[in-house]
């Protein structure tokens, strides 16, 4: 942990005319231009300050940029012609590696609003799951596909990221809590809901395919790797080791992204999260600003309705009446009754309803009711009682849904009716095999079929046919959905 001299220039006592000087060289360092001679620096530099820069202080700040390593000196090898260009030595300068990186970190800082929002861009996950597919299926060249695998993944990263906390940070908090915000809240929901609906809706096709990827071979892939690192010339080269790690840890970052673990739930998880969270920070701002905007134009029109009444009344007697009949009583007590009262309907009139009762106790010092501390005591029969009463839930569920099976078979072309409970818990089997779905006709395009173990002790084969869809009647409505037929193991 030593110290990082490269910085310097941004806390030293001149730091406009070190800033200055190294931003005139990164801009021509990005133009291509890397190489500037020192007379073109003293003329910008003397445009920048008229009549109070001087050669020698351009030569100061040339060589503690030099010291620091910022900048790259070079000297031009020719012969003098006179004096003057003997003493004159012709250097040149570009900026350093690391001069660079300090001023890319300087402008992304100092340019914050404009460089680091990111994007929710459902097309990137696409991108990613065709490359991965591609990936999977791949026999040999893995490393073509993997390369761009790795820079779309890392691309995904940095987008979301840095998009969850733009929208996240506290300025964009405080400009939404101002009533400017809601010409833009339509176009701000849409964008994240769009993005929610799109990335859920390829999610079980992630999960597919990076369970595949504990499948290839991942020696054959860290020796293309290695091999293709080996083809670029460099002093300090990664070595096997170091390929083998990097890989090993990508496949593993991709795994952590998309599918939870024992110990956290995946980054897509945290990242939906964050994201319906903002919407309903939204939402709710909307209804705020709507609700007292509404508030403060019904209010005025009434207000000054109200002030009309007043303005006619006979005498004062009569004023007091009014406000008294519009604003209710000065000095009124509320009591907040707990217990439930007769009305069975919101539509019936409370006046023909029974008062309720509260017990009102002393207040003051001493009429606090003191606190007995009682043991909990478990019934072993209640508890018998409730489990037994579980399991003949659980049974009379089994039952049902095995009365929808004949001689093991349940084929939807043929079902009368489905009730509801029935419905959800052969949709979630439906969903899973889906979601682990293996192929089978010819070409992969007839139907998917997968084993479920199910949650009633028994397994059963669910296929879903990709290209015939038909109607099943239940007791709430019509349910369209793709062909399915299920066979108990």
């Amino acid at each position: 942990m030593e110290r990082i001299f490269v910085t310097n220039y941004l806390n030293v006592e001149n730091v406009g005319r070190y800033r200055l000087l190294m931003r005139f060289l990164y801009k021509r360092h990005r133009q291509m231009q890397g190489t500037i001679y020192r007379p073109e620096l003293l003329k910008m530099m003397q445009r920048e300050y008229p009549g109070t820069y001087s050669e020698l202080d351009l030569d100061n700040d040339l060589e503690n940029l030099v010291a620091w390593g910022n900048l790259l000196k070079q000297q031009e090898m020719i012969r003098p012609k006179s004096i003057e260009e003997y003493r004159n030595k012709n250097f040149r300068y570009q900026i350093s590696e690391d001069g660079v990186l300090v001023e890319e970190m300087v402008y992304q800082m100092t340019h914050r609003e404009h460089s680091v929002r990111g994007a929710l861009n459902e097309q990137s996950f696409r991108r990613l799951l065709d490359l991965l597919e591609e990936f999977v299926d791949k026999e040999y060249s893995l490393i073509e596909t993997w390369t761009f695998i790795r820079e779309e993944f890392k691309k995904i990263g940095e987008d979301t990221s840095n998009y969850i906390g733009y929208i996240t940070s506290p300025e964009v908090d405080s400009r939404m809590k101002t009533e400017e915000f809601l010409i833009y809240k339509d176009k701000f929901v849409n964008y994240l809901r769009e993005f929610i609906s799109s990335v859920q809706s390829l999610y079980f096709s992630f999960v597919r395919v990076i369970k595949k990827l504990d499948q290839i071979n991942q020696e054959q892939l860290i020796e293309e790797a290695y091999q293709k690192e080996q083809e670029i010339p460099a002093m300090h080269g990664m070595s096997r080791e170091e390929v083998a790690e990097q890989i090993q840890g990508e496949l593993a970052a991709l795994g952590h992204w998309f599918i939870d673990s024992s110990d956290r739930p995946s980054e897509y998880d945290n990242l939906l999260k964050q994201t319906d969270q903002m919407i309903s920070k939204i939402t709710g701002l909307i209804y705020y600003f709507s609700q007292e905007i509404h508030q403060y134009q019904s209010r005025k029109k009434d207000y000054r309705h109200l002030a009309t009444w007043f303005a006619k009344a006979d005498n004062l007697d009569q004023a007091k009446e009014m406000y008294a009949a519009i604003f209710g009583i000065d000095h009124t007590r509320h009591y907040f009754v707990t217990e439930t009262s007769e009305a069975s309907s919101k539509r019936e009139n409370s006046w023909e309803l029974a008062p309720a009762i509260i017990s009102l106790n002393n207040r003051g010092k001493g009429s606090r009711n003191d606190r007995k501390v009682s043991s909990v005591r478990l019934d072993r029969t209640v508890q018998i009682e409730q489990m037994q009463q579980y399991q003949r839930e659980v049974l009379q569920r089994q039952q049902k849904i095995k009365n929808y099976f004949h001689e093991n078979v349940l084929d939807f072309h043929e079902v009368v009716e489905l009730d509801a409970t029935s419905r959800k818990v052969f949709l979630k089997w439906i969903s899973q095999a889906i979601a682990t779905k293996q192929t089978v006709g010819q070409s992969g395009k007839t139907h998917y079929q997968q084993v479920i173990t199910t949650e009633f002790d028994f397994t059963v084969v669910v296929s879903v046919s990709q290209v015939e869809r038909i109607t099943v009647p239940c007791e709430d409505g019509v349910l369209e959905m793709p062909a399915v037929r299920m066979v108990i193991n």
